[in-house]
C-alpha cells in the first residue's frame, strides 16, 4: 500500500539488487614524438655542458573536464579540481574545461575529478611511461535535485507479503517545472550492515521510479511511497536473526533514454576487480547530497 499523494504518481520499481559493470579506466595516451639527431660538439674542461642531463623521472597528464546541468544543459568549464588521489599533485580546470597535472610519476593512480554542485568521478590512470599523457575528456553531471526528506517505519499492511520483515515510508521532494509527466524522477535506496552504507559502500541497491499522473496533481513537488524488506533477499545478502540492516535513501537522476531528462553518471571502484567473481562496483556519482538513514532489526 502506497502513502498520501500516490493517486497522482505511476511507480516503476526496480527490486534489490547488485550493480557490477566493467571496470572504467581512463583512456592515457602517450604523445609521439619524431626523434632528430643532434651535432655532437666537444668541449674541453669542466663546463656543464659536458655533464649529462639528469633522468627524467616524471611526466605530465593533460585533459578536458566538460560539465552540465540536470538538463544536459553545457555550464562553465572552469573551476573542476582534477587530483592524484594519494598526492599533493592537483590542477583546476581553466574556462575551456583544460586542465594538466605536473610530475606524475610511473605507477598505478587514481585521478579524482570534482566540482560543488557535480558528481565527482574516479579513474583508474596507469601511467607506464614517461611520455607526456593525454586523458580523455571527462563529463561532470550536476548532482540531482530531487531529495529524499523522510524514511519513517511503518508497520504491516493488508497488502503485505507473508515474507515482508520491515518497510519505510518515504518522503521525496522533486522540481515539479522540471518534471512534469511523462517525465521520470527517482530514488535510490542501499542496504548495507554499518551505519556507513553509501552509494559507494553497499551490499546491494534499489532504484524506484516515478511520474506524475496526467492532469498534474493539483499540490505537486511531493510525494510519498512505501517500500518493504523481505527476508528472502536480506538472508542473500548474509544478514540473520538479529543483525541490524541499514538503510539509506538518495534522490536520483533518470537517462533520458528511460524517461528522465539527465544522466545518471557512475564510475566504477578503481582497481576494484572481485578476484575471484572478476566484477567491480557501480557508483552512481550524481545523486543528490542528502541523504536520510533509517534501520531494522532482522526478525
Amino acid at each position: 500500500m502506497l502513502g498520501n499523494g500516490t493517486q497522482f504518481v505511476q511507480r516503476e520499481k526496480v527490486p534489490h539488487q547488485y550493480f557490477f559493470y566493467k571496470n572504467m579506466t581512463l583512456n592515457l595516451l602517450s604523445t609521439s614524438f619524431i626523434g632528430g639527431v643532434a651535432l655532437g660538439l666537444t668541449a674541453c674542461g669542466n663546463s656543464t655542458s659536458d655533464l649529462p642531463a639528469p633522468a627524467a623521472t616524471a611526466t605530465t597528464i593533460t585533459g578536458v573536464v566538460q560539465a552540465r546541468n540536470e538538463t544536459l544543459q553545457p555550464v562553465s568549464q572552469a573551476g573542476a579540481l582534477v587530483t592524484l588521489e594519494g598526492t599533493t599533485i592537483k590542477a583546476l580546470t581553466d574556462a575551456k574545461g583544460s586542465y594538466q597535472l605536473q610530475q606524475v610519476p610511473i605507477g598505478k593512480h587514481v585521478l579524482n575529478v570534482s566540482r560543488t554542485g557535480m558528481g565527482t568521478m574516479r579513474y583508474e590512470a596507469n601511467v607506464v611511461t614517461l611520455a607526456p599523457i593525454t586523458a580523455q575528456q571527462v563529463t561532470l553531471d550536476e548532482e540531482s535535485s530531487t531529495q529524499v526528506t523522510g524514511l519513517r517505519p511503518v508497520g504491516r499492511t493488508s497488502n503485505s507479503f507473508p515474507s515482508e520483515v520491515a518497510a519505510f515510508e518515504c518522503t521525496i521532494r522533486y522540481n515539479p517545472d522540471l518534471y512534469p509527466a511523462p517525465k521520470k524522477f527517482a530514488m535510490a535506496v542501499y542496504v548495507g550492515k554499518t551505519n556507513a552504507v553509501s552509494n559507494i559502500e553497499y551490499l546491494s541497491s534499489g532504484t524506484y521510479g516515478y511520474s506524475e499522473s496526467t492532469p498534474a496533481p493539483a499540490v505537486r513537488g511531493g510525494r510519498q511511497d512505501r517500500i518493504a524488506f523481505h527476508e528472502a533477499e536480506l538472508q542473500a545478502l548474509g544478514f540473520k536473526s538479529g543483525d541490524q540492516v541499514y538503510v539509506v535513501a538518495y534522490g536520483s537522476p533518470v537517462n533520458i533514454s528511460e524517461g528522465g531528462i539527465g544522466n545518471q553518471a557512475y564510475y566504477t571502484i578503481p582497481y576494484g576487480v572481485d578476484p575471484i567473481t572478476n566484477r567491480v562496483r557501480k557508483v552512481t556519482a550524481n545523486l543528490n547530497s542528502s541523504p536520510v538513514r533509517g534501520n531494522f532489526t532482522m526478525p
